[in-house]
């Protein structure tokens, strides 16, 4: 390029970039509704990206410097990096300024026990129809039984229990417990499962749950693969949306639900502990870990309104429809972030994004990813119009590539000491967990039990995420008194067995099994005398058997009325008991 043509550009691209900081930023002192969450969990938040680049990786050959040295060219010969920025008039971006709270909604702010908060996502119609469902299947299911009772109906009270139930294995860590050990009898099993209902009972309806139904279900998995879970899925990140505002960061990145069933989309990912399963990509806030959307990848769908594009700015531009034009920041890993997502999330959603980027974009300079002649913790900066681009060396020919449209600054953090840190990577390395952490929160009170139907395994997501969301809720209304999520988990699982108990309770149990049940329901128990058992007295001795032997009977002679045993009764019929009878006559 000629140096007076890029310079020319240069001018104009400033020119305009200075109109635009102008028109669209706001004074500092404006910002009086703005909000900070803090952090309630903490993780580790050690640098650690796949983005980092080694000597031999790099693309060294076709490094070219721009006449001037005033910026950095693409390798794409189109995209301009500015070596320096431009100087700042002490404001705001517009589109770093968030005009809305963070935290519970009107929908959700006098949910204060921990069945209300979870009730907000699992509602009355998502259990209604889990319901219907699950009765259709139980109902052709039916004939293959000899005992109808063995496949009674359910209803909404028993499938509560049964997530009750659910959750009370998790926060235990029994999820993979033989169901014999916890049902045994011998007192080693929580007597709370044998209180609920039968071993078979659960068993049985955890095969017979369904969301869909069945008799139209080959229709809809021709137009739509996730046709068993897809109404309750919808209905259930609706829920999420409408409870909870995200605080000013957000992550974006993928959960591997673990599946080794079959199932034409399941994912094999050696970096996930389970390695198989089912991708969901998932939107969560950075500071609170409150899921806020989610999408569950299935692959090439069939054509029809279901067939969507799987490429990472298709998935990123679906996921941040809730938190669109609201000035929020996004913070993904380098399989999603692009130069072009940035932009256009920027200028079409008002959202800013930070992730770390991969060596093969055409618009990263050639001289950002060589590393060879680089000393140690250096940071090479480029400014575009609305984006920063970040080359920093953390070890000896390996460096790390990030892109930002949230910073436009080449500021160091200084608490990074001798590491000398962009504050781009301090503030990517803060947010970059969100959605790791919520694998982490399931994973340690997980409901999910090994199945070979993959629609099973992502409602156990689903019962995991209501958990952490109802808690993170829970948490928010109830400032001055909060409970570990053990605890929460634990008095959900309570309040969701409850109705069910009381059903329960007035059935014809064994003796002791009813003590129980109503010492848990605090129901008092009527003392009623025992009587001394004397049927063994009551009843006669056979008068044919020998001292010794002392049997007690209650059957006696139809003659003589003599008691007798079994072994000297002699059986006969109508006609020659009647016949015997004349003769005697």
């Amino acid at each position: 390029m000629d140096p007076k043509e890029e310079a020319r550009l240069l001018q104009i691209w400033q020119e305009l970039e200075e109109e635009d900081r102008i028109e669209n930023e706001v004074p500092e002192e404006q910002l009086d509704d703005e909000e900070s969450d803090e952090d309630c969990i903490e993780i580790d938040n050690d640098h650690q990206t796949d983005s980092e680049v080694s000597a031999d990786e790099s693309d060294t050959d076709s490094i070219t410097h721009s006449p001037g040295g005033l910026s950095y060219i693409g390798k794409d010969n189109v995209t301009l990096w500015r070596k320096h920025q431009n100087p700042r008039r002490g404001r705001i971006r517009q589109c770093n300024i968030i005009r809305e709270s963070p935290g519970v909604t009107a929908l959700a702010k006098d949910a204060t026990d921990p069945y209300q908060t979870w009730k907000l996502f699992f509602t009355d119609d998502i259990l209604e129809l889990i319901v219907s469902c699950t009765n259709k299947y139980l109902t052709a299911i039916r004939p293959n039984y000899s005992r109808e009772r063995d496949v009674l109906d359910t209803n909404v009270d028993e499938v509560k229990a049964l997530f009750g139930l659910l959750y009370i294995a998790g926060v235990l860590k029994s999820r993979h417990t033989n169901l014999k050990d916890m049902w045994a009898t011998d007192k080693t099993a929580p007597e709370i499962f044998r209180m609920v209902m039968s071993k078979n009972r659960f068993y049985l309806l955890l095969r017979a749950l369904r969301f869909d139904d069945l008799a139209t279900r080959d229709e809809r998995k021709q137009l739509d693969k996730l046709a068993p879970i897809r109404t309750i899925f919808e209905m259930f990140l609706q829920q999420c949306k409408s409870c909870y505002k995200a605080g000013p960061n957000c992550t974006i990145d993928e959960m591997l639900e673990g599946f080794r069933g079959r199932c034409s989309f399941r994912q094999y990912i050696p970096s996930k502990p389970n390695k198989y399963g089912i991708k969901i990509f998932s939107l969560v806030d950075s500071s609170s870990y409150y899921t806020m959307n989610m999408e569950i990848y299935a692959g090439k769908q069939p054509l029809g309104p279901f067939q969507i594009d799987n490429s990472a700015s298709s998935v990123v531009t679906r996921l941040v429809q809730p938190i669109s034009k609201s000035g929020r920041n996004i913070t993904c890993d380098n399989w999603f972030t692009s130069v072009p997502l940035a932009l256009d999330l920027l200028r079409n959603h008002r959202l800013t994004l930070v992730g770390t980027l991969r060596k093969n974009k055409a618009q990263i300079p050639p001289q950002f990813i060589e590393t060879k002649s680089r000393p140690l913790y250096s940071s090479m900066f480029g400014f575009g119009q609305d984006s920063l681009l970040v080359s920093y060396v953390p070890k000896k020919n390996k460096n790390v590539l990030l892109l930002s449209t949230f910073h436009d600054d080449d500021v160091v953090d200084e608490t990074t000491a001798e590491d000398c840190k962009p504050a781009v990577i301090t503030f990517y390395n803060k947010n970059k967990a969100g959605v790791d952490v919520v694998d982490q929160l399931k994973s340690l009170y997980s409901v999910a039990r090994i199945t070979c139907r993959w629609p099973m395994t992502v409602f156990f997501s689903l019962l995991n995420i209501a958990g952490i969301n109802g808690y993170i809720i829970h948490r928010s209304n109830n400032v001055t008194t909060v409970d570990s999520r053990r605890m929460y988990l634990k008095a959900l699982a309570d309040q969701l067995i409850h109705p069910h108990l009381y059903h329960r309770v007035k059935l014809q149990l064994p003796y002791l099994l009813g003590l129980q049940i109503r010492d848990y329901l605090n129901i008092p128990v009527v003392n009623v005398p025992l009587q001394e058992n004397n049927s063994e007295e009551q009843r006669p001795k056979c008068g044919f058997c020998p001292r010794k032997k002392n049997r007690n009977t209650r059957a006696k002679c139809a003659q003589c009325s003599t008691p007798i045993c079994r072994e000297h009764t002699s059986t006969v019929c109508i006609r020659c008991a009647q016949n015997a009878e004349e003769e005697d006559e």
